[in-house]
């Protein structure tokens, strides 16, 4: 009989912070997101000089210390105007190099503890285009398409991404 093969635990002390908190990480962080999804240095810096402690918020991912540290992670948390009672979640990426190593994990579950316990919100929401089966494992399920743009419920008819979702308690 095989054992299926353990999820890969990181060892390294990471820490996962507000970048409004860390303005010196913005370089970084930027540089991480445009590796993933190429976009214009002033268009990531607005959307990252937004995050504050309320809703939209950027949390990134670190690793070392003081001077040395380095951004591995990134996720946006952003508000649904239709629901109060729930975020979206997105421009999740992990550094190429570290992926599978337990990074997008960590920096979810830490997300999802800040949404649950600190926002005291119902529900996550996120897209993928192929993330599904990650997002999969963290307890995310399949979900209509919902509005994250204005305060109406309307569905978001993009073909290309799969809709997930996860609630407090980790029911429905």
């Amino acid at each position: 009989m095989t054992l299926p093969p353990q999820p890969t635990v990181p060892t390294e002390p990471y820490r996962v912070v507000p970048i409004h908190k860390h303005r010196e990480l913005m370089d970084q962080c930027i540089a991480l997101i445009n590796a993933e999804w190429p976009r214009s240095y002033t268009a990531r810096l607005w959307s990252l000089e937004s995050s504050k402690e309320t809703l939209p918020t950027s949390f990134v991912l670190t690793t070392g210390v003081k001077s040395e540290t380095v951004v591995l992670a990134h996720a946006k948390l952003s508000p649904i105007p239709a629901d109060r009672e729930a975020v979206f979640v997105e421009s999740v990426v992990v550094a190429r190099e570290r992926r599978g190593q337990g990074i997008g994990r960590l920096l979810m579950q830490e997300v999802e503890r800040h949404c649950f316990d600190n926002l005291q919100l119902k529900k996550i929401y996120l897209s993928t285009i192929d993330q599904q089966a990650f997002y999969a494992k963290l307890g995310y399920k399949l979900c209509s398409a919902i509005n994250i743009f204005g305060s109406r419920p309307t569905l978001n008819k993009s073909t290309k991404k799969i809709w997930m979702v996860k609630s407090a308690g980790g029911c429905c």
